[in-house]
C-alpha cells in the first residue's frame, strides 16, 4: 500500500516540475545553448582545413593477350584543402571511389605505358568539388609494365546437366556461343590445357526455347578473352518416325562379298514435329567398313549409323548388331 502510495506522490511531483516556470526558463536556457553551438560548429567548420585521404587505382579494360607487372601502386595518396563542410562531405558521400585507368589502348610498341602528372591531375580533379584545392599527391606518375602472353583457342565443354521435358526434344542440341573461346596465359599453363568447362548447370524439363549466362572455370594465372558464354536450349514437340535400311559394306575389295544377318535393319527415331517431312531414307545410311570386319574376331559386328542429318540425335536401331559372312565372289 505504502509503495503505491510512494508512486502516485512521485508521478504528481513530477508533472508539477515539468509544468513549472523553472523548467520552462531551464527549456529555455538549453534551447539557446544548442542553437548557439549549432552556429559555433557552422562557423568552425565554414575554416578551411587541410585532408589526406588515400583514393584506390582501378586499371581497368587490360587487353587479355597482356600481363600487368605487380608493382604497380594500389592508391594514390592525395592532400586537398577546403572548408571543413565540404571536407566532411567526402567521408559520407560516394563521389570519390576510385581513380580508374583505361588501357584498353596499350601495345608493345608503348611499354612501358606511362600515366603522367596531368593525366593524372586531371582524373583527381573529376572527383574534387569545384572549391577543393589539390595541394599535393602521390605517386605523382604511374609507369605501368606489362609483358605478353601466349594464347590458345579451346572448346567450350558444358558441365552439367540439361534435359527436356517429356515429350519434347533437342532441336539442334544445346549450343554453346562463343563455342571456342582464346586464352592467354605462360606457355606452361596452356599446355595443359585442352578444353575450358563452364560452371556445373543443372536444367531439366525444358519445354521452350531457354538461353542461360554461364560463367567459364578457369584454372588459376589463365584468363580468356570472354569470361562467360550462353547456352541455348531450343526445344520442340517430337514424334518418332521409322525407317526399314539395309546394311552396306564401305571399301570392300572388289573380289569379295559380305553376307548379313538380317540384310536389314529397323531405324527408330525422334524427329522434331517441324522436321517429320523432311527427314528422308536418302539421308539415312547403315553401313560396315570393311576394316573394322578385318579386324573383328566375333561372329557378329555393332551396327551405327554411318550417314545422317547433323539434326539427329536420338534414335537406335533394331537389332544393333548382325551376323556376317564374306565370301569370294567367284564362289556365289
Amino acid at each position: 500500500m505504502n509503495l503505491n502510495l510512494n508512486k502516485e506522490n512521485l508521478k504528481n511531483k513530477t508533472k508539477v516540475f515539468f509544468r513549472s516556470e523553472k523548467w520552462k526558463n531551464l527549456l529555455v536556457f538549453f534551447s539557446f545553448a544548442v542553437l548557439a553551438f549549432a552556429f559555433w560548429l557552422l562557423r568552425y567548420y565554414q575554416q578551411k582545413f587541410e585532408l589526406e585521404l588515400s583514393i584506390p587505382v582501378h586499371y581497368k579494360q587490360v587487353p587479355p593477350e597482356f600481363i600487368l607487372s605487380d608493382s604497380l601502386p594500389e592508391a594514390i595518396n592525395v592532400k586537398i584543402q577546403d572548408k571543413g563542410t565540404v571536407l566532411l562531405n567526402y567521408f559520407f558521400s560516394k563521389n570519390w571511389e576510385t581513380v580508374d585507368i583505361n588501357l584498353k589502348n596499350i601495345s608493345l610498341q608503348q611499354t612501358p605505358y606511362v600515366i603522367q602528372r596531368n593525366m593524372l591531375i586531371s582524373k583527381l580533379y573529376e572527383h574534387l568539388s569545384p572549391t577543393t584545392q589539390l595541394i599535393s599527391f602521390y605517386p605523382e606518375t604511374i609507369t605501368i609494365h606489362y609483358y605478353p602472353l601466349k594464347m590458345k583457342k579451346l572448346p567450350v565443354i558444358l558441365t552439367g546437366t540439361v534435359t527436356p521435358a517429356p515429350g519434347y526434344i533437342f532441336v539442334d542440341s544445346a549450343t554453346i556461343n562463343p563455342s571456342v573461346v582464346t586464352v592467354y596465359g605462360n606457355e606452361q599453363a596452356l599446355d595443359t590445357l585442352q578444353v575450358i568447362r563452364t560452371e556445373p548447370v543443372s536444367k531439366t524439363n525444358i519445354n521452350k526455347r531457354t538461353d542461360i549466362s554461364l560463367n567459364l572455370q578457369m584454372p588459376h594465372n589463365v584468363h580468356t578473352s570472354t569470361d562467360k558464354v550462353k547456352l541455348t536450349m531450343n526445344v520442340e514437340a517430337y514424334t518418332e518416325k521409322s525407317f526399314e535400311l539395309p546394311v552396306v559394306s564401305n571399301n570392300l575389295p572388289e573380289n569379295l562379298y559380305v553376307r548379313f544377318f538380317p540384310s536389314t535393319v529397323t531405324l527408330i527415331c525422334r524427329v522434331p514435329l517441324s522436321k517429320y517431312t523432311q527427314l528422308t531414307e536418302k539421308e539415312l545410311e547403315v553401313s560396315v567398313d570393311y576394316n573394322e570386319l578385318k579386324q573383328n574376331k566375333n561372329t557378329t559386328l555393332p551396327l551405327k549409323l554411318s550417314k545422317k542429318p547433323k539434326a539427329l540425335i536420338n534414335y537406335r536401331l533394331v537389332p544393333d548388331r548382325v551376323e556376317y559372312l564374306i565370301e569370294q565372289k567367284g564362289n556365289l
